[in-house]
C-alpha cells in the first residue's frame, strides 16, 4: 500500500499500519484507568482539551469552506462533549477505545481502518464534487467540489473535515488495521508524530500485533 497527499497545502499524515491484532469488547485494567482519569480530567478542567491551539486549527479549516456536512464540530470537540453531556466515553473496542483516548489527549482526528477493506493505494485529495461519500453511522451523501478527502482506489474513506466511512470500519473480526492522524494548517508535525507513538504503544499493549510502515507524510508543496 502507498499514502500520498496530491497538491493538498497544509496536510499532515500521521500513517501506521498494524497487523495480527486481537481486537476485543472489554477494556483491560490499564486501559480501564487511563480512561477513568481521563473522563475526570474532561470533566474538571473542559477548557484544557477545548481551548487549545489544534481545535482552533480544525475549527479554521472547517470554516474555510463549504461542506455537504453542516457539522461544524472537530472530531476531538465531539468526543469531548460526550464526556461533558454523558459523563463517560461508551465502550467500543479496544481498538475505537484507544483512538479516541489519543484524540481527546492530543486534540487530534484519528482515523483507523480495517486494512483488509481497503482497495490499493490511500491518496489524500480535493473532491471533484459528486463523488458519493456515506459516513459511519449517516446516510449517503453527494461531495461537493474541493472537500478534503482520503480514498482508495474504489471508495471514499473518509472527509478529513467529519469522519470516516462505513466502508471501512473496524470490528472485533478485524486483524490488520491503518492509522491515520491527520493535521491541516496550524498544526505541528511533531504533534502527529507525538501522537502516533502515543496511539502505537496503547494499541500494542491493547490489541497486540506487529508495527509496520510508520511515517509521517506532508503536502506542504
Amino acid at each position: 500500500m502507498n499514502i500520498a497527499i496530491d497538491s493538498v497545502d497544509n496536510l499532515i499524515v500521521g500513517h501506521l499500519v498494524i497487523e495480527d491484532i486481537e481486537n476485543k469488547k472489554n477494556r483491560n485494567k490499564k486501559m480501564d484507568k487511563i480512561i477513568s482519569e481521563l473522563q475526570r480530567e474532561v470533566k474538571e478542567n473542559p477548557d484544557k482539551f477545548l481551548d487549545r491551539e489544534e481545535i482552533k486549527a480544525y475549527e479554521k479549516f472547517i470554516n474555510s469552506s463549504e461542506s455537504t456536512i453542516e457539522s461544524k464540530d472537530p472530531g476531538p470537540s465531539i468526543l469531548v462533549n460526550l464526556i461533558l453531556k454523558n459523563g463517560y466515553l461508551p465502550t467500543i473496542s479496544r481498538v475505537v477505545d484507544t483512538m479516541n483516548v489519543v484524540s481527546i489527549k492530543s486534540g487530534l482526528t484519528v482515523s483507523i481502518w480495517d486494512n483488509d477493506k481497503i482497495k490499493g493505494n490511500i491518496i489524500y485529495k480535493l473532491s471533484e464534487g459528486g463523488e458519493k461519500y456515506w459516513p459511519f453511522m449517516g446516510d449517503e451523501v453527494e461531495l461537493l467540489e474541493n472537500e478534503l478527502i482520503a480514498q482508495d482506489d474504489e471508495k471514499v474513506l473518509c472527509l478529513v473535515r467529519y469522519r470516516d466511512s462505513k466502508y471501512a470500519p473496524v470490528s472485533l473480526d478485524t486483524k490488520n488495521i491503518v492509522v491515520h492522524i491527520q493535521g491541516v494548517a496550524g498544526i505541528k508535525k511533531e504533534a502527529i508524530k507525538h501522537a502516533l507513538d502515543e496511539l502505537e504503544k496503547l494499541l500494542l499493549e491493547n490489541v497486540g500485533g506487529q508495527s509496520l510502515d510508520k511515517k509521517v507524510i506532508s503536502g506542504q508543496l
